[in-house]
This record gives C-alpha cells, sequence and structure tokens, in this order.
C-alpha cells in the first residue's frame, strides 16, 4: 500500500450540521451550530483563527476582541543566553522556518512603574 492510498492532504468533506448525524443524536443537541469556515480539517482552516473565536466568545458581546494579538499566531521565544539563541537559529536552519525578528535585548530590566520601596517596616539591630 502506498501511502497516497490513505493520506489526503487535501479538504475533508464534512457535512452539513446535521446531515449525517442521527436522528436521536440530533435530538440530544438542540441548538447545535457547526463553523465550516474555522474548521481545522481543512486546508484553509487555521487553528489561531479557532482559539481567537474562543476568545472572542468569551467576551462577547460586551468586550469586541480583534481578530488576532500581539503575536498574531507567531511563536514566541525566550532567549536567556547565546546558548538558547544558536539553539533556535540551528532549528530554523534545519527546518527553513524563516525569518527570527528580536523584539528586544536578551537582558531583562524593570521598567519605570514598578515600586522598589519594601511596604514592610525594617527591622532595628539586623
Amino acid at each position: 500500500m502506498r501511502a497516497r492510498e490513505f493520506i489526503n492532504e487535501g479538504n475533508v468533506d464534512i457535512p452539513a450540521c446535521g446531515e449525517d448525524f442521527a436522528e436521536e443524536h440530533m435530538a440530544a443537541s438542540p441548538g447545535a451550530v457547526s463553523m465550516p469556515d474555522i474548521s481545522n480539517n481543512k486546508s484553509s482552516g487555521s487553528p489561531y483563527k479557532g482559539w481567537r473565536f474562543g476568545i472572542a466568545m468569551a467576551g462577547a458581546p460586551d468586550f469586541p476582541t480583534p481578530p488576532v494579538g500581539a503575536m498574531a499566531g507567531d511563536p514566541l521565544l525566550t532567549c536567556y543566553t547565546d546558548v538558547d539563541m544558536e539553539i533556535i537559529q540551528s532549528a530554523r536552519d534545519f527546518t527553513g522556518a524563516g525569518r527570527i525578528n528580536k523584539l528586544n535585548k536578551q537582558t531583562s530590566h524593570e521598567i519605570k512603574s514598578v515600586n522598589k520601596a519594601s511596604p514592610v517596616k525594617g527591622f532595628k539591630g539586623y
């Protein structure tokens, strides 16, 4: 048997909501809906779009949610050392993953709004 005989990389034909469901299943699923345009089983599907849809449902209808977040679905990696960056660059080269955009310096710092004074009164003699 050849792989092309059992691997389907195209769109999967998924029946419309209720089309292939048994009557007893539909009776137990009142108000069931299908969202074929954000399906993960189609070549045009997007797990990120489905995830953002779930985030939007959490705040709907009172809190509008943009279709993309700050990273817009890009992986966010944190490098603490030069070795971490070397690993990322090597993996990128192995897989042809493309560009690496450095977002900031490799050292951390506290922002100006951080309260640096202790809320606890110091002990004398220590």
